[in-house]
């Protein structure tokens, strides 16, 4: 199942599907929703000033990886104590 999620641009990295269209200040569409990241649109997004965007997020694959990045995490603290 695929959610969207808002992060602030400077966290977006290439690859990454937008979920929503990212519009300037004028409602002029920069990029539109479905539109894959690449490092040119993370620096045309930038150079207009534009600081947060909406990106899909697989849920699936996270509730999938969950249980295993949870088993992750306790052999990696388990010497860490109380």
């Amino acid at each position: 199942m695929n959610t969207r999620s808002y992060i602030v641009l400077s966290r977006a990295s290439e690859g990454q599907q937008l979920a929503e269209p990212v519009v300037d200040q004028h409602g002029m569409v920069l990029l539109p929703a479905g539109a894959t990241l690449s490092a040119s649109h993370l620096q045309h997004l930038h150079d207009h000033g534009i600081s947060i965007i909406s990106v899909q997020t697989d849920t699936t694959a996270q509730a999938v990886n969950g249980p295993l990045l949870q088993q992750r995490l306790n052999h990696l603290f388990s010497t860490a104590g109380q």
